[in-house]
């Protein structure tokens, strides 16, 4: 009886099957562009410049910005109920540091301050970038939770992703990146 070769095609074939039936179960990730490792250093030039333990009614970042809002009081004095009644919006890039780029506005609601800002860098974007693989993510924001006169002092995490479809959806996440829920518009 004859004996059949097998061809190098069918072993290259079930080595591919083999590598493909062998990889990690984690999708690939597209790279994000949002520059979360410069919030420690705006972080760090608003300690310098303003002060230390600022409360904060928001952070976010961008490709290129963290932008920083500031509780503060309209008047520089500090009200009787001991809440803020002003915002103070900062801007900080590694190119030109820390700005101030506007007078103070009336604001209030929860805050925040620099020990609340716990999350993982190498993971708070991995799922939500993973669950919309047609989507960008446009910005990274750090919130106050709370009401104005309620506060808790914990910040919540949101990512702002644009999809390749139309739409836009504020992905609400924990420090670690677990998807909390989702605002779509």
């Amino acid at each position: 009886m004859a004996q059949k070769r097998l061809s190098p095609k069918y072993f290259v074939g079930c080595l591919v099957i083999m590598l493909l039936a062998c990889r990690s179960e984690q999708p690939a990730v597209k790279d994000s562009s949002l520059r979360l490792d410069l919030i420690e250093q705006a972080m760090d030039a608003v300690d310098a410049g303003v002060g230390d333990d600022q409360a904060y009614f928001e952070i976010n970042v961008t490709d290129a910005v963290v932008n920083l809002f500031l509780a503060t009081d309209l008047d520089g004095q500090p009200n009787p109920d001991g809440l803020p009644d002003a915002m103070a919006q900062y801007v900080f890039t590694p190119q030109d540091g820390l700005e101030d780029v506007a007078l103070p506005l009336a604001a209030n609601g929860p805050t925040f301050t620099r020990s609340a800002v716990n999350f993982s860098i190498e993971k708070v974007l991995l799922k939500v970038i993973s669950a919309l693989p047609n989507s960008r993510a446009t910005m990274f924001v750090i919130a106050g939770v709370g009401t104005a006169s309620e506060s808790t002092g914990v910040a919540d995490y949101r990512v702002h992703m644009n999809s390749s479809q139309g739409g836009e959806m504020s992905v609400l996440v924990t420090k670690d990146g677990e998807i909390i829920g989702t605002d779509a518009s």
